[in-house]
């Protein structure tokens, strides 16, 4: 028997045509990055299970209270067996069947006869923002929405396989205005692989007292939302307007089971699609499959034509420009008209392009065939003419885990452990000036993070322009001010008044006489490139303005020019070339950060509670958490901070190719 699971359920969810295409590996590609090891560095989904076991239990390692099998049967007489036993009984992957749904529980309680089941999640709760329900619309909150439907399907398939109405449902969530009182707490449960499982090692003979007073998680309740959705609510789901829980079940776990193919709408969530492959024709892909049967589009324009979910949507507010798109039936980006992208009224006076206006650049460009740039050199000559040298190109590495990693430090705080700095003088001579990263375990960088950036671009009004890539920089700086204002170094005031210099606040009405240019800004506002498909990403914008100047690729395409003690000095390269046998991406020529894994892989691991900047991080955030999680060698160690430094050096050089091609592009 095929058992609907929870993460089948929560598949269907998303996409119930998904159910067809899913575990089938040997027919469809399936080019979901997600890997669980990945994930549980990026967020510490793993670690923050195994935390809550001792928040539930003094003792689970040693008590067993863990259901270890991966046999649907033997876990399912397991978990009888423990509830048959008197008095108090936790368990964690618990596990239950109901017709053909199956579910384990992440921890589930019996004390009194009385049954509590609680689904454990690395996503923080705000006790004073956050809600469940949204009141105006009557409706699961959209953020919360996949959480609460998780464990109301397992509400569901345990109350019926118990025959018991009364099982009390909770989400375990971080809570994050709790303070940790301990060092290290995460090295209490350090991570691993095993023959291609994620791993979690807890200490030999941890015990709850061991983990301070504080408790990081919160329980809570949600019987009444689980109510609401199995009763009153309709699913939200494309199988059908108005469907019920219960019905919505049934159809899933019988499409499932009997390999039924149900189709339903595309939209804007094929953008995203698993089973969307471009890499190997060896194998079905069943993105085209649901596009060819649901539009006039063949197999040749799919592959090669652009599609209207590459449409560019910044500035569209709640609008799903894309979404919006398919339902009226425009699927390729070369018939879409002005008035179907078009806001609705707009009085917004904007430098440069405004966002209609950069839309309209893509599409134009599409229907005209051309992979000319646009280029404002008027605009962008203005904004230069501002800039004071040196300039100072920077990118900051950070981490935020549920976890905390120090004593004080709240789930999800900012760590920021890597910067890199390049500077142009005015002479236009470019070089790698400093660089800063801090790898040790139980050491917080933040505050000697400042300090470091301090020393390396001035704090004097004309010590030159700084530039960052989007608003990361920038918020983080405002993080640790406020890390700062709570603190007792010596040093704090100095600090602050050189993060008020560079940084903007808008809450406080602050912006600082050297307030970081954002060269992000520049590029949607000044430039556009066809290359890099409505992405602005640094990591696609790079390549983009590589494949369109031929001064970059003359320059850049020879050996000589960057390295140790070369014309461009650099601190981890000793005579690099960036593009080579007509690779345009320098991204590309870096050493992967991991063995087992390319840089792109790490890349599209999202943590839960980030900011979406933070996605171009990926890799060194989960190297700093790696090693803050894991016992690695002397050897390993080095390696990894040598792979980082190269990395994070190439995003500041990645800035520094921008403003060249620009120069270059002006002259001309």
């Amino acid at each position: 028997m095929k058992y609907l699971t929870k993460s089948r359920f929560k598949q269907a969810l998303e996409c119930p045509t998904k159910l067809f295409y899913t575990r089938k590996s040997e027919e469809y590609a399936d080019v979901s990055n997600e890997d669980s090891f990945l994930q549980s560095l990026a967020e510490g989904g793993f670690q923050v299970g195994e935390l809550a076991k001792f928040y539930f239990h003094d003792n689970p390692i040693e008590e067993k209270i863990t259901i270890e099998t991966r046999d649907y049967e033997k876990a399912i007489a397991e978990t009888k067996e423990m509830l048959s036993r008197s008095g108090r009984v936790v368990i964690a992957e618990a596990a239950f069947k109901y017709k053909n749904l199956f579910v384990r529980v992440d921890i589930l309680v019996k004390e009194d006869n009385k049954i509590s089941i609680y689904e454990v999640k690395a996503k923080s709760w705000d006790v004073e923002k956050d809600s469940f329900f949204d009141k105006k619309k009557s409706k699961i909150t959209s953020s919360w929405q996949p959480y609460v439907y998780d464990i109301a399907f397992q509400k569901y398939v345990v109350s019926n396989s118990l025959q018991k109405g009364d099982v009390k449902a909770y989400l375990t969530l971080v809570n994050k205005s709790k303070e940790t009182d301990l060092n290290g707490l995460n090295q209490f449960f350090t991570i691993d692989k095993l023959d291609g499982n994620t791993v979690v090692n807890v200490i030999d003979g941890l015990r709850r007292s061991d983990l301070g007073e504080v408790q990081l998680l919160i329980n809570k309740n949600v019987d009444d939302e689980c109510f609401k959705i199995q009763n009153e609510f309709s699913v939200p789901s494309d199988l059908g307007e108005g469907i019920l829980f219960t019905d919505f079940v049934q159809r899933c776990s019988d499409m499932y089971e009997n390999n039924i193919r149900t189709q339903v709408s595309i939209g804007k969530k094929c953008k995203v699609c698993q089973f969307k492959n471009t890499k190997h024709p060896e194998f079905k892909s069943g993105f085209n499959e649901c596009w060819l049967s649901q539009t006039n589009l063949t197999e040749l324009q799919l592959k090669d034509e652009n599609l209207s979910t590459e449409i560019w949507g910044g500035g569209a507010g709640s609008r799903s420009l894309s979404g919006e798109l398919i339902e009226n039936g425009i699927y390729l980006l070369k018939d879409v008209e002005e008035e179907d992208v078009a806001p609705k009224s707009s009085s917004k006076i904007y430098e440069g392009l405004s966002p209609l206006e950069r839309r309209m650049e893509q599409i134009n460009r599409v229907k005209e065939n051309t992979s000319e740039c646009y280029f404002d050199i008027e605009g962008l000559k203005e904004q230069m003419d501002t800039w004071k040298y040196p300039l100072h190109m920077i990118d900051f590495e950070t981490s935020a885990v549920a976890l905390p990693f120090f004593k004080g430090m709240k789930p999800y705080e900012t760590l920021a452990f890597q910067f890199s700095q390049h500077t142009i003088d005015k002479d236009s001579n470019i070089k790698h000036e400093n660089q800063y990263i801090c790898f040790e375990k139980n050491t917080f960088p933040n505050f000697e993070f400042v300090r470091k950036l301090k020393a390396a671009v001035g704090d004097g009004d004309n010590d030159g322009t700084i530039f960052r890539y989007h608003n990361h920089e920038n918020t983080t700086l405002n993080k640790i001010r406020e890390q700062l204002l709570l603190s007792n170094e010596e040093d704090k005031i100095e600090l602050i008044s050189f993060i008020d210099l560079i940084t903007h606040d808008k809450k406080q009405n602050r912006e600082g006489v050297r307030d970081m240019v954002d060269l992000f800004k520049l590029v949607t506002a000044y430039y556009y490139s066809p290359h890099a498909k409505g992405s602005n990403s640094i990591k696609d914008i790079l390549p983009a303005i590589i494949t369109g100047s031929l001064f970059l690729q003359k320059k850049y395409g020879k050996d000589g020019l960057y390295g140790t003690n070369l014309e461009i000095h650099s601190k981890n390269f000793h005579n690099h070339c960036w593009i080579t046998d007509g690779l345009t991406n320098p991204y590309k020529t870096l050493p992967q950060v991991f063995p087992d894994y390319d840089n792109d892989m790490i890349d599209s691991v999202e943590p839960i509670e980030t900011l979406k900047e933070l996605s171009d991080g990926g890799a060194a955030l989960t190297a700093y958490n790696y090693l803050q999680y894991s016992n690695v060698s002397d050897e390993q160690r080095e390696s990894l901070k040598q792979a980082l430094y190269k990395y994070c050096e190439l995003d500041t050089m990645a800035m520094v190719m921008i403003m060249e091609a620009w120069r270059d592009m002006i002259k001309e």
